[in-house]
């Protein structure tokens, strides 16, 4: 009936909320570490080199890395679905030096464990905390990991996915934080990457 109006045309989908941006900045990383203890400071270089949610490297099991072929297997993830993850060689050099806790457990960490880790070493570190744009958390780690597979490296978007594990790609886009001095390089004919220090800063 034609003179009848649609009451779905006024509905309107929700917008998903806006994803956080901060990014990781000029010697963060480098006082994060020197804050940590050894067995931290390998929970957050293996953060910033995979892309792992907290839950994913509290539940690693030691049995889960295969070193030989630069991976670790995720048996269960927050999709719900197993994955498989490849390691860059500061990855593997980082799993070298962590002793396991037990044949259970890489870290002996739960994700409660690891946030209350991170605010001690965040604090000692001398960044903020709270929910505002200079606050740093732990989750923030994987959004500087994906960001940084886009900057640092020649991977295409579904290949970054496969790593990083998200549902889709608008998910992916949410994750992504490209700095602007990045992409005017990249519009002046540079490669990606940069000189990236050992503190994970760039120049």
């Amino acid at each position: 009936m034609e003179s009848l109006d649609n009451p779905v045309s006024r509905v309107h989908k929700p917008k998903l909320p806006g994803g956080r941006e901060r990014r990781v900045r000029p010697g963060e990383v480098g006082a994060l570490l020197g804050a940590s203890s050894q067995p931290i400071a390998c929970l957050i270089a293996l953060a910033l080199e995979t892309a792992m949610r907290r839950e994913e490297i509290a539940s690693l099991k030691p049995g889960d890395i295969d070193l030989r072929n630069r991976s670790i297997f995720l048996p269960k993830t927050k999709n719900g679905d197993p994955r498989t993850v490849p390691l860059s060689p500061a990855a593997i050099e980082t799993l070298s030096m962590v002793t396991p806790k037990s044949k259970d457990s890489l870290f002996g960490l739960s994700g409660d464990g690891i946030d209350s880790a991170w605010d001690r070493v965040r604090i000692a570190a001398g960044i903020p905390k709270g929910w505002n744009d200079d606050a740093l958390h732990f989750h923030d780690l994987r959004h500087e990991a994906t960001s940084r597979l886009f900057e640092r490296t020649d991977l295409d978007m579904m290949e970054i996915r496969a790593i990083t594990g998200h549902k889709n790609l608008q998910m992916l886009a949410r994750y992504t934080h490209l700095r602007t001095a990045n992409l005017a390089d990249r519009l002046a004919g540079g490669k990606r990457g940069g000189v990236v220090h050992r503190n994970g800063d760039e120049e």
